[in-house]
């Protein structure tokens, strides 16, 4: 009879757990990366027992601080766990009267969110040297990540899928990583000699639209779409889920699906980045900075031709026509120029360049100097700081006279000529002419105006095409650190002020 009561007992008490639930937040897992220090990660999930306490300890040799605790609330809780320097490996054990789970062999580090279209999704088995790369790759135990599964919603979501658990580099899944968040981990922990978490949430063919919340659409007034490019419905399942993370940074890396349409994008990326921020910051308890880092990547060289196509308009909507960042529209961005990086015979076709590695060092080049404040890291190419007009020519100087050019040929400008001497060119009524480089000095080129006849030059621009020239071979390039000019245009000779100039 005893016997049986306590068979009677453990049965009670089995069903008893199971109606009574601890979970954490599907974005958890084994293997996992946190949040380093100064910053706090954040834990979260949902109970059954309303009020009940919530207990989180991280247990390993360096872990640091006491346990933390919450209370259930309509069945969620959140909470911050002590900030951690150690790297781990740490177990992380979150406890309440429904039971208890454990995250194993969890890191600390920065953790990085890696979205965007194709090129963001474009899997590291198919860039350039793949093979070689792969086998790099699994020398970086330190580097973890995970995907998201492509999913998307009307309305915002609390939970997501994942297509990639939280894993280090492995045969089984690193081949489908996104190559250039995998990369730019891997070129950034050799610098840093720390952990680095990937969070990868991106979906091929997507317009910015998908990604953005309400916000954006209240401060870029436009028409709704349907379908996967309608208004938040990748936000909704692949972003909002991922709210309460405690984010480093996050790269991105779309547009192709935008372009045609830059006055518009210039408006929708500035105000998604600046919403991403302020709710990634809300929801993540303060953790999660709101001017947390931002890298992007301008658009590459796409078709095999010379035609001026719907990317140069993109390209400099991008930096929300500044041609430069950071700027005071997007405020601790960097970007990674591309235009000079196209694959004419990759076989996922020209839009899908092989070329991820330059892409994501040039990132790396960006994050040091924004992200974490190396200031002698030179991460941009050189920028037009003054135009001199003279008869039929065209002076161009950068960086306020401190650039040291490398010009590899004299194509690449193009000058807009008008009947009148107004100083503001018109594309609808104005002609953009060729202007060849005649001469060159440190900080300054010499253009040919001539073709501009008795029409009187009234901008410029640079490299002004969607593929202006084959790999690397764009005109102008810093000798130092062969990074290349930005493309370019002005309509009325007055340049933008440009940004800081480093060193």
């Amino acid at each position: 009879m005893a016997s049986a009561c306590v068979l009677i007992f453990l049965l009670a008490a089995f069903f008893h757990q199971g109606d009574c639930v601890l979970k954490l937040a599907t974005n958890f897992g084994d293997h996992m990366v946190l949040q380093r220090a100064p910053q706090q990660a954040v834990l979260w999930g949902t109970a059954d027992t309303e009020g009940d306490t919530i207990t989180a300890k991280i247990t390993g040799q360096g872990s640091q601080g006491t346990p933390t605790t919450a209370k259930v609330s309509h069945g969620k809780w959140k909470l911050e766990l002590p900030a951690q320097t150690g790297k781990g490996p740490f177990t992380v054990d979150v406890s309440s009267s429904d039971g208890h789970v454990m995250l194993h062999d969890v890191l600390f580090g920065d953790v990085w969110l890696c979205s965007g279209q194709s090129n963001m999704y474009f899997g590291f088995s198919s860039v350039i040297n793949a093979t070689a790369e792969l086998h790099h790759a699994l020398q970086f135990p330190d580097i973890r990540f995970t995907r998201a599964k492509r999913v998307q919603s009307a309305t915002p979501q609390d939970t997501m899928a994942f297509d990639i658990p939280w894993t280090g580099p492995n045969s089984r899944y690193i081949g489908s990583s996104s190559a250039v968040c995998w990369l730019f981990a891997e070129y950034l922990h050799e610098k840093l000699k720390y952990p680095i978490g990937l969070v990868e949430s991106s979906w091929g063919g997507t317009p910015v639209e998908a990604w953005s919340p309400p916000q954006v659409f209240t401060a870029c007034a436009h028409h709704n779409k349907r379908g996967p490019g309608a208004h938040g419905v990748l936000y909704n399942a692949m972003i909002h889920p991922l709210l309460s993370t405690t984010l480093y940074g996050a790269l991105w890396y779309q547009g192709e699906a935008n372009s045609g349409h830059p006055e518009l994008y210039g408006c929708e990326i500035s105000n998604m980045v600046k919403q991403w921020r302020t709710q990634f910051h809300q929801q993540s308890l303060q953790q999660t900075s709101n001017s947390f880092p931002f890298g992007y990547v301008q658009l590459a060289g796409n078709a095999h031709n010379s035609m001026v196509g719907g990317f140069p308009g993109e390209r400099w909507a991008q930096t929300a026509n500044y041609g430069y960042n950071p700027n005071p529209a997007m405020p601790k961005t960097f970007m990674a120029v591309a235009m000079d990086l196209p694959d004419f015979n990759s076989p996922r076709g020209t839009i899908h360049p092989r070329y991820k590695q330059d892409v994501a060092q040039r990132l790396v080049l960006g994050a040091l100097n924004v992200a974490y404040g190396q200031k002698d890291v030179v991460f941009q190419g050189p920028f037009p700081s003054a135009f001199m007009k003279g008869q039929h020519t065209l002076d161009v100087q950068y960086d306020h006279g401190h650039a040291k050019l490398t010009v590899n040929n004299n194509k690449g400008f193009e000058v807009c000529c008008s009947v009148s001497n107004m100083t503001h060119c018109d594309d609808r009524h104005d002609a953009w002419v060729a202007a060849l480089i005649t001469k060159h000095q440190a900080s300054l080129v010499t253009l040919n105006t001539s073709g501009c006849g008795t029409r009187h030059v009234v901008g410029v621009r640079y490299e002004w095409r969607t593929s202006p020239c084959e790999f690397k071979q764009c005109s102008l390039y810093d000798s130092a650190s062969g990074l290349p000019a930005p493309p370019y245009i002005s309509h009325d000779l007055e340049p933008n002020q440009g940004p800081e100039i480093i060193g």
